[in-house]
Protein backbone atom coordinates (compact mmCIF):
# COMPACT_ATOMS: atom_id res chain seq x y z
CA UNK A 1 0.00 0.00 0.00
CA UNK A 2 1.75 3.13 -1.31
CA UNK A 3 1.40 6.67 0.72
CA UNK A 4 -0.01 9.32 -0.63
CA UNK A 5 2.82 11.90 -1.59
CA UNK A 6 2.85 15.21 -1.24
CA UNK A 7 1.85 16.52 -4.13
CA UNK A 8 -1.56 14.35 -4.93
CA UNK A 9 -2.63 14.84 -0.87
CA UNK A 10 -4.66 18.86 -1.50
CA UNK A 11 -4.37 18.11 2.39
CA UNK A 12 -0.60 18.33 2.48
CA UNK A 13 -0.25 21.66 0.56
CA UNK A 14 0.87 24.70 2.93
CA UNK A 15 -1.24 27.15 3.15
CA UNK A 16 -0.47 30.61 3.94
CA UNK A 17 -0.82 32.48 7.78
CA UNK A 18 -3.61 34.63 8.22
CA UNK A 19 -1.29 37.53 9.20
CA UNK A 20 1.10 37.31 5.36
CA UNK A 21 -0.71 38.36 2.78
CA UNK A 22 -0.85 36.34 -0.19
CA UNK A 23 1.60 36.77 -2.57
CA UNK A 24 0.36 37.55 -6.40
CA UNK A 25 2.06 36.46 -10.03
CA UNK A 26 3.87 39.23 -10.29
CA UNK A 27 6.43 39.46 -7.89
CA UNK A 28 9.63 37.51 -8.49
CA UNK A 29 12.61 35.87 -6.63
CA UNK A 30 15.53 38.57 -6.07
CA UNK A 31 17.83 36.14 -7.74
CA UNK A 32 16.20 36.54 -11.28
CA UNK A 33 15.98 40.49 -11.09
CA UNK A 34 19.68 40.61 -10.46
CA UNK A 35 20.47 37.99 -13.49
CA UNK A 36 18.20 40.45 -15.64
CA UNK A 37 20.23 43.62 -14.46
CA UNK A 38 23.14 41.89 -15.84
CA UNK A 39 21.76 41.04 -18.70
CA UNK A 40 20.30 45.01 -19.46
CA UNK A 41 24.12 46.26 -18.41
CA UNK A 42 26.01 43.49 -21.13
CA UNK A 43 23.04 45.03 -23.60
CA UNK A 44 24.11 48.66 -23.00
CA UNK A 45 27.96 48.02 -22.72
CA UNK A 46 27.67 46.28 -26.13
CA UNK A 47 25.09 48.94 -27.89
CA UNK A 48 27.66 51.85 -26.26
CA UNK A 49 30.87 49.83 -27.83
CA UNK A 50 29.26 49.80 -31.11
CA UNK A 51 28.40 53.72 -31.06
CA UNK A 52 32.14 54.44 -30.24
CA UNK A 53 33.22 51.69 -33.07
CA UNK A 54 30.91 53.46 -35.27
CA UNK A 55 32.01 56.92 -34.00
CA UNK A 56 35.51 55.86 -34.44
CA UNK A 57 35.48 55.04 -37.95
CA UNK A 58 33.15 58.02 -38.80
CA UNK A 59 35.91 59.95 -37.98
CA UNK A 60 39.29 57.81 -37.88
CA UNK A 61 38.64 57.20 -41.50
CA UNK A 62 38.75 60.29 -42.76
CA UNK A 63 41.59 61.33 -40.32
CA UNK A 64 43.67 58.61 -41.85
CA UNK A 65 42.97 59.42 -45.58
CA UNK A 66 43.66 63.23 -44.30
CA UNK A 67 46.99 62.20 -42.92
CA UNK A 68 47.88 60.29 -45.83
CA UNK A 69 47.35 63.23 -48.02
CA UNK A 70 48.67 66.17 -45.82
CA UNK A 71 51.34 67.22 -43.45
CA UNK A 72 51.10 69.73 -40.94
CA UNK A 73 53.73 71.33 -37.93
CA UNK A 74 52.78 73.83 -35.39
CA UNK A 75 56.37 74.66 -35.03
CA UNK A 76 56.37 77.32 -37.57
CA UNK A 77 56.59 80.99 -37.88
CA UNK A 78 55.97 84.51 -40.15
CA UNK A 79 59.22 85.72 -41.24
CA UNK A 80 59.93 88.96 -43.04
CA UNK A 81 62.74 90.98 -44.29
CA UNK A 82 64.26 93.41 -41.55
CA UNK A 83 66.44 96.13 -42.60
CA UNK A 84 68.49 97.52 -39.99
CA UNK A 85 69.03 101.43 -40.04
CA UNK A 86 72.72 102.92 -39.25
CA UNK A 87 74.25 105.83 -40.03
CA UNK A 88 77.36 106.63 -42.13
CA UNK A 89 78.43 109.40 -40.31
CA UNK A 90 78.97 110.76 -36.33
CA UNK A 91 76.60 113.33 -35.48
CA UNK A 92 74.30 114.91 -33.16
CA UNK A 93 70.34 113.82 -34.07
CA UNK A 94 68.17 116.49 -34.57
CA UNK A 95 64.60 114.87 -35.28
CA UNK A 96 63.05 111.90 -35.43
CA UNK A 97 59.49 112.00 -37.85
CA UNK A 98 58.45 108.65 -37.53
CA UNK A 99 57.17 106.49 -35.00
CA UNK A 100 57.36 103.16 -33.32
CA UNK A 101 55.34 100.79 -35.90
CA UNK A 102 54.64 103.38 -38.89
CA UNK A 103 54.56 102.07 -42.08
CA UNK A 104 56.87 104.44 -44.35
CA UNK A 105 57.55 104.60 -47.89
CA UNK A 106 61.13 104.22 -49.88
CA UNK A 107 62.45 107.76 -49.29
CA UNK A 108 61.11 108.62 -46.40
CA UNK A 109 63.24 110.60 -43.99
CA UNK A 110 63.65 108.52 -41.00
CA UNK A 111 66.65 110.61 -38.92
CA UNK A 112 67.82 114.15 -39.52
CA UNK A 113 71.05 114.73 -38.07
CA UNK A 114 73.04 117.84 -37.57
CA UNK A 115 75.14 118.47 -40.93
CA UNK A 116 77.01 121.80 -39.72
CA UNK A 117 80.63 120.55 -39.48
CA UNK A 118 79.77 118.17 -42.81
CA UNK A 119 78.50 121.34 -44.55
CA UNK A 120 81.76 123.60 -43.45
CA UNK A 121 84.04 120.80 -44.68
CA UNK A 122 82.73 120.89 -48.06
CA UNK A 123 82.64 124.48 -48.32
CA UNK A 124 86.44 123.64 -47.51
CA UNK A 125 86.77 120.96 -50.23
CA UNK A 126 84.86 123.52 -52.87
CA UNK A 127 87.53 126.37 -52.18
CA UNK A 128 90.28 123.36 -52.94
CA UNK A 129 89.00 122.56 -55.85
CA UNK A 130 88.89 126.23 -56.96
CA UNK A 131 92.53 126.62 -56.19
CA UNK A 132 93.75 123.66 -57.58
CA UNK A 133 91.73 124.04 -60.69
CA UNK A 134 93.35 127.87 -61.10
CA UNK A 135 97.08 126.39 -60.69
CA UNK A 136 96.28 123.63 -63.26
CA UNK A 137 95.45 126.27 -65.69
CA UNK A 138 98.61 128.54 -64.67
CA UNK A 139 100.63 125.22 -65.47
CA UNK A 140 99.28 124.53 -69.05
CA UNK A 141 99.91 128.19 -69.61
CA UNK A 142 103.34 127.80 -68.72
CA UNK A 143 104.11 124.56 -70.49
CA UNK A 144 102.63 126.01 -73.82
CA UNK A 145 104.71 129.23 -73.27
CA UNK A 146 107.99 126.79 -72.88
CA UNK A 147 107.03 124.64 -76.25
CA UNK A 148 106.33 127.79 -78.20
CA UNK A 149 109.83 129.22 -77.26
CA UNK A 150 111.99 126.09 -77.79
CA UNK A 151 115.03 126.95 -79.64
CA UNK A 152 116.16 125.19 -83.25
CA UNK A 153 118.78 123.99 -81.40
CA UNK A 154 117.40 121.46 -79.44
CA UNK A 155 115.64 119.85 -82.69
CA UNK A 156 119.55 119.51 -84.11
CA UNK A 157 120.39 118.07 -80.67
CA UNK A 158 117.49 115.96 -80.41
CA UNK A 159 118.59 114.64 -84.00
CA UNK A 160 121.72 113.41 -83.24
CA UNK A 161 120.16 111.85 -80.34
CA UNK A 162 118.47 109.81 -83.12
CA UNK A 163 121.27 108.87 -85.43
CA UNK A 164 123.59 108.36 -81.84
CA UNK A 165 120.68 106.09 -80.91
CA UNK A 166 120.56 104.57 -84.42
CA UNK A 167 124.83 103.64 -84.40
CA UNK A 168 123.93 102.12 -81.39
CA UNK A 169 121.23 99.59 -83.04
CA UNK A 170 123.32 99.04 -85.59
CA UNK A 171 126.63 98.08 -83.29
CA UNK A 172 124.12 95.44 -81.60
CA UNK A 173 123.25 94.28 -84.85
CA UNK A 174 126.50 93.72 -85.72
CA UNK A 175 128.13 92.94 -82.15
CA UNK A 176 125.38 89.84 -82.70
CA UNK A 177 126.25 89.36 -86.18
CA UNK A 178 129.85 88.89 -84.54
CA UNK A 179 128.32 86.63 -82.12
CA UNK A 180 127.16 84.16 -84.11
CA UNK A 181 129.74 83.80 -86.18
CA UNK A 182 131.96 82.87 -83.28
CA UNK A 183 129.32 80.28 -82.22
CA UNK A 184 130.36 79.33 -85.75
CA UNK A 185 133.91 78.89 -85.85
CA UNK A 186 133.87 77.06 -82.95
CA UNK A 187 131.90 74.84 -84.00
CA UNK A 188 133.68 74.13 -86.66
CA UNK A 189 136.90 73.49 -84.64
CA UNK A 190 134.53 71.16 -82.58
CA UNK A 191 133.69 69.40 -85.79
CA UNK A 192 137.01 69.36 -87.00
CA UNK A 193 138.61 67.85 -83.75
CA UNK A 194 135.43 64.96 -83.88
CA UNK A 195 136.93 64.55 -88.16
CA UNK A 196 140.30 64.20 -86.63
CA UNK A 197 139.39 60.98 -83.78
CA UNK A 198 137.37 59.09 -87.18
CA UNK A 199 140.14 59.25 -88.95
CA UNK A 200 142.66 58.12 -86.33
CA UNK A 201 140.24 55.48 -85.68
CA UNK A 202 140.01 54.66 -89.56
CA UNK A 203 144.31 54.70 -89.52
CA UNK A 204 144.33 52.52 -86.15
CA UNK A 205 141.50 49.92 -88.13
CA UNK A 206 143.40 50.05 -91.32
CA UNK A 207 146.85 49.36 -90.09
CA UNK A 208 145.44 46.41 -88.31
CA UNK A 209 144.01 45.52 -91.48
CA UNK A 210 147.33 45.62 -93.22
CA UNK A 211 149.54 43.99 -90.46
CA UNK A 212 147.01 41.00 -90.85
CA UNK A 213 146.68 41.14 -94.70
CA UNK A 214 150.91 41.36 -94.63
CA UNK A 215 150.99 37.83 -92.18
CA UNK A 216 149.06 36.35 -94.38
CA UNK A 217 151.01 36.84 -97.72
CA UNK A 218 153.91 35.69 -95.50
CA UNK A 219 152.63 32.76 -94.58
CA UNK A 220 151.54 31.60 -98.00
CA UNK A 221 154.93 33.17 -99.10
CA UNK A 222 156.34 30.43 -97.32
CA UNK A 223 154.02 27.67 -98.17
CA UNK A 224 154.66 28.32 -101.50
CA UNK A 225 158.07 26.49 -101.50
CA UNK A 226 156.85 23.46 -100.03
CA UNK A 227 153.98 23.43 -102.96
CA UNK A 228 151.08 23.67 -100.36
CA UNK A 229 149.74 26.73 -102.07
CA UNK A 230 149.40 27.51 -105.19
CA UNK A 231 151.03 30.86 -107.00
CA UNK A 232 147.70 32.34 -107.60
CA UNK A 233 146.78 32.22 -104.05
CA UNK A 234 150.21 34.16 -103.09
CA UNK A 235 149.74 36.45 -105.37
CA UNK A 236 146.12 37.17 -104.46
CA UNK A 237 147.50 37.67 -100.44
CA UNK A 238 150.37 40.18 -101.86
CA UNK A 239 147.49 42.25 -103.62
CA UNK A 240 145.61 41.81 -100.63
CA UNK A 241 148.69 42.93 -98.67
CA UNK A 242 149.57 45.83 -101.10
CA UNK A 243 145.72 47.38 -101.23
CA UNK A 244 145.75 47.38 -97.04
CA UNK A 245 149.07 49.46 -97.05
CA UNK A 246 147.74 51.79 -99.96
CA UNK A 247 143.96 52.28 -97.75
CA UNK A 248 146.30 52.87 -94.53
CA UNK A 249 148.88 55.52 -96.41
CA UNK A 250 146.06 56.80 -97.46
CA UNK A 251 143.53 57.32 -94.13
CA UNK A 252 147.18 58.98 -92.89
CA UNK A 253 146.63 61.54 -95.54
CA UNK A 254 143.04 62.48 -94.47
CA UNK A 255 144.41 62.92 -90.52
CA UNK A 256 146.87 65.46 -92.10
CA UNK A 257 144.07 66.98 -93.59
CA UNK A 258 142.01 66.76 -91.02
CA UNK A 259 144.32 68.72 -88.88
CA UNK A 260 144.84 71.29 -91.55
CA UNK A 261 140.96 71.80 -91.48
CA UNK A 262 141.41 71.80 -87.64
CA UNK A 263 144.46 74.54 -87.73
CA UNK A 264 142.10 76.06 -89.91
CA UNK A 265 139.19 76.46 -87.88
CA UNK A 266 141.15 77.63 -84.88
CA UNK A 267 142.12 80.30 -86.91
CA UNK A 268 138.77 80.91 -87.90
CA UNK A 269 138.13 80.96 -84.20
CA UNK A 270 140.79 83.83 -83.66
CA UNK A 271 139.45 85.91 -86.35
CA UNK A 272 135.61 85.49 -84.97
CA UNK A 273 136.77 86.27 -81.35
CA UNK A 274 138.69 89.11 -83.12
CA UNK A 275 135.48 90.67 -85.03
CA UNK A 276 133.58 90.55 -81.89
CA UNK A 277 136.11 92.49 -79.55
CA UNK A 278 135.79 94.77 -81.97
CA UNK A 279 132.05 94.75 -82.34
CA UNK A 280 132.11 95.27 -78.77
CA UNK A 281 134.14 97.79 -78.85
CA UNK A 282 131.67 99.56 -81.98
CA UNK A 283 128.80 99.24 -79.42
CA UNK A 284 130.52 100.92 -76.14
CA UNK A 285 131.93 103.81 -78.90
CA UNK A 286 128.41 104.08 -80.22
CA UNK A 287 126.98 104.48 -76.54
CA UNK A 288 130.00 106.91 -75.74
CA UNK A 289 128.83 108.79 -78.65
CA UNK A 290 124.94 108.84 -77.59
CA UNK A 291 126.31 110.16 -73.81
CA UNK A 292 127.94 112.86 -76.02
CA UNK A 293 125.32 113.89 -77.74
CA UNK A 294 122.96 113.87 -74.73
CA UNK A 295 125.38 116.33 -72.76
CA UNK A 296 125.47 118.45 -76.03
CA UNK A 297 121.70 118.44 -76.04
CA UNK A 298 122.04 119.47 -72.18
CA UNK A 299 124.58 121.95 -72.93
CA UNK A 300 123.12 123.71 -75.63
CA UNK A 301 119.61 124.03 -74.00
CA UNK A 302 117.36 123.18 -70.98
CA UNK A 303 114.02 123.66 -72.74
CA UNK A 304 113.50 120.07 -72.73
CA UNK A 305 114.01 119.77 -68.61
CA UNK A 306 111.77 123.05 -68.12
CA UNK A 307 109.53 121.58 -70.34
CA UNK A 308 109.33 118.40 -68.43
CA UNK A 309 109.16 120.56 -65.31
CA UNK A 310 106.33 122.35 -66.45
CA UNK A 311 104.76 119.00 -67.75
CA UNK A 312 105.17 117.32 -64.26
CA UNK A 313 103.77 120.73 -62.80
CA UNK A 314 100.69 120.00 -65.01
CA UNK A 315 100.51 116.53 -64.16
CA UNK A 316 101.03 117.08 -60.51
CA UNK A 317 98.35 119.53 -60.49
CA UNK A 318 96.05 117.30 -62.54
CA UNK A 319 96.05 115.12 -59.11
CA UNK A 320 95.92 117.82 -56.96
CA UNK A 321 92.37 118.43 -59.29
CA UNK A 322 91.35 115.04 -58.75
CA UNK A 323 92.00 114.78 -55.13
CA UNK A 324 90.33 117.77 -54.19
CA UNK A 325 87.35 116.41 -56.38
CA UNK A 326 87.21 113.17 -54.51
CA UNK A 327 87.49 114.87 -51.31
CA UNK A 328 84.76 117.07 -52.47
CA UNK A 329 82.52 114.17 -53.86
CA UNK A 330 83.53 112.92 -50.34
CA UNK A 331 82.49 115.87 -48.43
CA UNK A 332 78.71 116.04 -50.48
CA UNK A 333 77.93 112.38 -49.41
CA UNK A 334 78.99 112.72 -45.74
CA UNK A 335 76.35 115.55 -45.89
CA UNK A 336 73.70 113.79 -47.66
CA UNK A 337 74.18 111.18 -45.06
CA UNK A 338 72.86 113.33 -42.52
CA UNK A 339 69.55 112.85 -43.90
CA UNK A 340 68.82 109.20 -43.60
CA UNK A 341 66.12 108.02 -45.60
CA UNK A 342 64.24 104.11 -45.87
CA UNK A 343 65.44 102.14 -48.24
CA UNK A 344 62.85 100.49 -48.33
CA UNK A 345 59.15 100.59 -47.40
CA UNK A 346 57.61 98.92 -44.48
CA UNK A 347 56.93 99.34 -40.76
CA UNK A 348 59.87 101.13 -38.49
CA UNK A 349 60.26 98.94 -35.35
CA UNK A 350 62.83 99.02 -32.13
CA UNK A 351 63.66 102.78 -32.64
CA UNK A 352 65.79 103.66 -30.54
CA UNK A 353 66.62 107.25 -31.26
CA UNK A 354 65.60 110.40 -30.20
CA UNK A 355 66.28 114.18 -30.68
CA UNK A 356 69.61 115.28 -28.85
CA UNK A 357 71.16 112.03 -28.91
CA UNK A 358 75.22 111.67 -30.56
CA UNK A 359 75.31 108.70 -32.69
CA UNK A 360 77.86 106.99 -34.29
CA UNK A 361 78.80 105.13 -37.63
CA UNK A 362 77.65 101.64 -37.52
CA UNK A 363 75.09 101.94 -34.27
CA UNK A 364 71.71 100.78 -35.02
CA UNK A 365 69.22 103.55 -34.83
CA UNK A 366 65.96 101.19 -35.85
CA UNK A 367 64.83 98.60 -37.54
CA UNK A 368 62.10 98.21 -41.06
CA UNK A 369 60.28 95.04 -41.49
CA UNK A 370 58.95 95.05 -45.62
CA UNK A 371 55.63 93.96 -45.66
CA UNK A 372 56.30 90.75 -47.60
CA UNK A 373 56.37 88.01 -45.42
CA UNK A 374 56.29 84.33 -45.59
CA UNK A 375 56.21 81.04 -43.37
CA UNK A 376 59.22 79.45 -41.99
CA UNK A 377 57.73 76.03 -41.11
CA UNK A 378 60.23 73.19 -39.45
CA UNK A 379 58.88 70.02 -40.39
CA UNK A 380 59.89 66.74 -39.05
CA UNK A 381 62.25 65.15 -41.82
CA UNK A 382 60.09 62.14 -41.83
CA UNK A 383 57.19 64.32 -43.18
CA UNK A 384 59.51 65.26 -46.08
CA UNK A 385 58.88 62.05 -47.84
CA UNK A 386 56.55 63.53 -50.41
CA UNK A 387 56.77 67.21 -50.29
CA UNK A 388 58.32 69.04 -53.17
CA UNK A 389 58.17 72.97 -54.22
CA UNK A 390 54.82 74.44 -55.97
CA UNK A 391 52.91 72.33 -53.22
CA UNK A 392 49.67 73.66 -52.01
CA UNK A 393 49.63 75.07 -48.39
CA UNK A 394 47.00 76.37 -46.47
CA UNK A 395 48.38 78.50 -43.24
CA UNK A 396 46.46 79.49 -39.84
CA UNK A 397 47.63 81.82 -37.77
CA UNK A 398 47.32 81.89 -33.54
CA UNK A 399 46.79 85.48 -33.34
CA UNK A 400 43.95 85.26 -36.17
CA UNK A 401 42.07 82.02 -35.67
CA UNK A 402 38.69 82.86 -38.19
CA UNK A 403 41.19 83.62 -41.37
CA UNK A 404 42.86 80.82 -43.34
CA UNK A 405 45.42 81.90 -45.81
CA UNK A 406 46.85 80.34 -48.80
CA UNK A 407 49.92 79.59 -49.96
CA UNK A 408 52.51 77.29 -51.37
CA UNK A 409 55.75 75.62 -51.18
CA UNK A 410 58.91 77.63 -51.72
CA UNK A 411 62.25 75.85 -51.38
CA UNK A 412 63.44 72.95 -48.90
CA UNK A 413 66.29 74.11 -47.21
CA UNK A 414 69.51 71.86 -48.03
CA UNK A 415 70.24 71.02 -44.13
CA UNK A 416 68.30 70.81 -40.87
CA UNK A 417 68.18 73.14 -38.29
CA UNK A 418 70.62 71.50 -36.20
CA UNK A 419 72.83 71.34 -38.56
CA UNK A 420 73.53 75.30 -38.89
CA UNK A 421 73.65 75.80 -34.88
CA UNK A 422 75.92 77.19 -32.89
CA UNK A 423 77.04 73.80 -32.09
CA UNK A 424 76.01 71.27 -34.74
CA UNK A 425 75.83 67.57 -33.03
CA UNK A 426 78.66 65.39 -33.08
CA UNK A 427 76.89 62.05 -34.13
CA UNK A 428 80.48 60.50 -34.64
CA UNK A 429 80.84 59.89 -30.84
CA UNK A 430 79.72 56.58 -28.64
CA UNK A 431 76.95 58.23 -26.52
CA UNK A 432 74.66 58.62 -29.88
CA UNK A 433 71.07 58.84 -29.95
CA UNK A 434 69.13 58.76 -32.93
CA UNK A 435 66.30 62.29 -32.91
CA UNK A 436 64.36 63.13 -35.61
CA UNK A 437 65.64 66.14 -37.12
CA UNK A 438 63.42 69.32 -38.42
CA UNK A 439 63.94 70.75 -41.88
CA UNK A 440 62.95 74.26 -42.24
CA UNK A 441 60.80 74.81 -45.23
CA UNK A 442 59.63 78.28 -46.53
CA UNK A 443 56.12 78.92 -47.47
CA UNK A 444 55.17 81.95 -49.69
CA UNK A 445 51.50 83.49 -49.38
CA UNK A 446 49.33 82.94 -52.08
CA UNK A 447 46.35 85.00 -52.87
CA UNK A 448 46.10 87.17 -50.13
CA UNK A 449 42.19 88.52 -49.28
CA UNK A 450 42.05 92.37 -49.84
CA UNK A 451 40.88 92.33 -46.13
CA UNK A 452 44.08 90.38 -44.83
CA UNK A 453 45.02 91.26 -40.72
CA UNK A 454 48.51 92.41 -39.94
CA UNK A 455 51.08 90.23 -39.88
CA UNK A 456 54.11 90.28 -37.46
CA UNK A 457 57.34 88.62 -38.09
CA UNK A 458 57.18 85.82 -35.69
CA UNK A 459 54.14 84.91 -35.27
CA UNK A 460 53.03 81.51 -34.78
CA UNK A 461 51.44 79.83 -37.36
CA UNK A 462 50.28 75.76 -38.41
CA UNK A 463 50.76 75.40 -42.18
CA UNK A 464 49.40 72.66 -43.79
CA UNK A 465 50.56 70.77 -46.82
CA UNK A 466 48.83 68.48 -49.49
CA UNK A 467 51.67 66.11 -50.51
CA UNK A 468 49.22 64.03 -52.67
Amino acid sequence: MTEPTETSSPTMRPTAAPSEPARTGIDKPPVATAAENGRKRKKIFLIGGVVLLIVALAFGIPWYIHSEKYVSTDDAYVRAHVIYISPQVSAQVLAVPVLDNQYVKKGTILVQLDPRDYQAALDKYKAMLEQALAAGQGSRYALELTKKTSPAALSQARAQVAIARASIATAKAGEAQAAAAFDQAQAQVAAAIAAIARAKADVVADAATAVKAAADYRRYDSLLKTGDVTPQQVDSYRAAAESAKAILAAAGKIVLSRRAELIEAKAGVEAARENRVAAGAQLMQAKANLLKTLAKQAAVNVVPQQIGQTQSNVSGSAGRIDEARAELEQAQLNLSYCTIRAPVSGYVTKKSVEPGNYVTVGSTLLSIVRPNMWVVANFKETALTHMKPNDPTTISIDAYPQYTFKGYVQSIQAGSGAEFSLLPPENATGNFVKVVQRVPVKILFKDLPKNMPYLAAGMSAVPEVKVR
